[in-house]
């Protein structure tokens, strides 16, 4: 498979991909969106792994090239996961500080009722 068709058949698994996780986020949950980027990404790598450990000739330069693929894939997986990552936590900011709040009253009462024992 010469790599401007692995490029293609990559772009167009990604889309797949993209299109089936935009039709669960609408159907499912609309957290979904947020990862869009991260599942495509994520199997645009792995289809190019498995390209390279089983498809791609030994001794061509297709393997270097699909080695680049591999590791911009994986740097734009990186950054699109961090991306949701931090946008779910900003979302549920007043979550995570109502938790907070009730683990330090917690935290109070059982050093309280240690104190008086």
């Amino acid at each position: 498979m010469s790599f401007k068709i692995a490029i293609l058949v990559c772009l167009t698994l990604m889309g797949l991909i993209a299109i089936i996780t935009y039709y669960l986020g609408k159907k499912v949950s609309t957290n979904l969106f947020k990862y869009i980027p991260v599942f495509a990404f994520g199997f645009g790598s792995i289809f190019f792994y498995t390209r390279l450990k089983f498809i791609s000739y030994p001794n061509s330069f297709e393997s270097i090239f699909d080695k680049v693929a591999i590791f911009l894939l994986l740097v734009v997986f990186t950054i699109a996961l961090l991306e949701a990552v931090i946008i779910e936590i900003v979302a549920n900011t007043e979550l995570f500080r109502k938790g907070f709040l009730v683990m330090r009253k917690r935290l109070k009462l059982l050093t309280i009722k240690k104190e008086q024992v």
